[in-house]
């Protein structure tokens, strides 16, 4: 999922190339990470494996509009082909927001592109991720060989969801930029919808319960306006436990230095509960600082392949009414060197 920067005011958002193995994945990103602007794009990061690398990049577009005042920096992956690289294909997916699949237009291609689209299908599932619901764009590449199938036939044969698909060429670059367009477009779409329903949510929450006994109070009770749980991976353990209300929290007794024990009507002594009655010496310390707390720990990302973020929430109150959201992030550079 997408991931916000306040600080820079930009959304970043992950793309990656799928596909059979030397279907031209490799080559698609290179052409375009040459025909980038270098003050828009990012270093290109090769990750070698016995036979194919993953690639990175990330790039900066100013021509795509914003979203809600925020510039969209676009991650752009690719996956290893071989078969027995499918660990790897699936952990690059983590958190993919679009995919372009790349087909090999070969006509001695066509079980592998179909066998590579299943496993995208199949490695999407692993993260609860629908491919007929992910932006997706298939681009038909090498149409400069030979003996290669028909748009028609590759149509028919992988895009049973009549989804964009565009002809290319990765080797003399004709073809390559419009797929890569056309995913950020469905990108930015999606996130629109899924900022649009956020608000939507927000707008629809019902006002809480009031009770004619308790007076009105001025404070300001309502929790801060919180991102989307979809985008930032982060769950709220305290939303499943049922709130105890101010009409059934029992009173405090007003004497602070009192035992912690008071008396029913049927004389049976009660001990009151310890969140409502704190021991006399916690009481009259008014002055110590709250420390903040842990209160919710968000799913953690992969930026690249060499750094983790990973988010967290911390209240800032003994009640956990209002609080504070950080990202702290990780460099996993030194521990992925290898040994000379």
């Amino acid at each position: 999922m997408a991931i916000f920067n306040y600080k820079k005011r930009e959304i970043s958002a992950k793309i990656v190339y799928y596909g059979p193995a030397l279907c031209g994945k490799t080559t698609n990103v290179q052409y375009i990470h040459q025909k980038l602007n270098p003050r828009q794009r990012g270093e290109l990061v090769s990750l070698a494996t016995d036979a194919d690398r993953t690639l990175f990049f990330d790039f900066l577009p100013i021509e795509l509009e914003n979203v809600g005042g925020f510039k969209t920096r676009f991650q752009i992956y690719t996956v290893p082909g071989q078969v027995y690289y499918n660990s790897t294909r699936k952990a690059v997916l983590t958190g993919v927001d679009g995919v372009i699949f790349v087909a090999d237009s070969q006509v001695s291609m066509e079980q592998e592109n179909l066998e590579s689209l299943n496993n995208l299908a199949e490695n999407l599932k692993y993260y609860n991720r629908d491919i007929n619901q992910i932006p997706l764009i298939l681009q038909y590449n090498k149409r400069d060989l030979d003996n290669i199938m028909t748009m028609e036939e590759l149509d028919k044969l992988l895009n049973h969801n009549q989804v964009p698909s565009f002809a290319a060429s990765a080797a003399t670059g004709s073809g390559v930029l419009q797929p890569l367009t056309a995913c950020c477009k469905q990108v930015l779409q999606d996130l629109k919808r899924k900022s649009l329903r956020t608000e939507q949510v927000t707008s629809n929450k019902p006002e809480p319960d009031t009770f004619s006994a308790i007076p009105p109070t001025t404070e300001n009770s309502t929790k801060p306006d919180t991102l989307a749980q979809d985008s930032i991976g982060l769950t709220n353990a305290r939303d499943s436990l049922p709130e105890t209300t101010a009409a059934q929290k029992p009173p405090k007794p007003q004497n602070l230095v009192e035992s912690n024990t008071i008396t029913t009507d049927n004389n049976a002594p009660f001990i009151a509960p310890q969140t409502y009655q704190p021991p006399a010496e916690t009481l009259l310390t008014t002055d110590k600082p709250f420390k903040p707390e842990i209160a919710q720990v968000g799913k953690a990302r992969l930026i690249n392949p060499y750094t983790i973020t990973l988010p967290l929430r911390l209240s800032t109150d003994a009640d956990q009414r209002n609080l504070l959201s950080i990202d702290i992030t990780f460099s996993i550079n030194d521990f992925c060197r290898n040994d000379p």
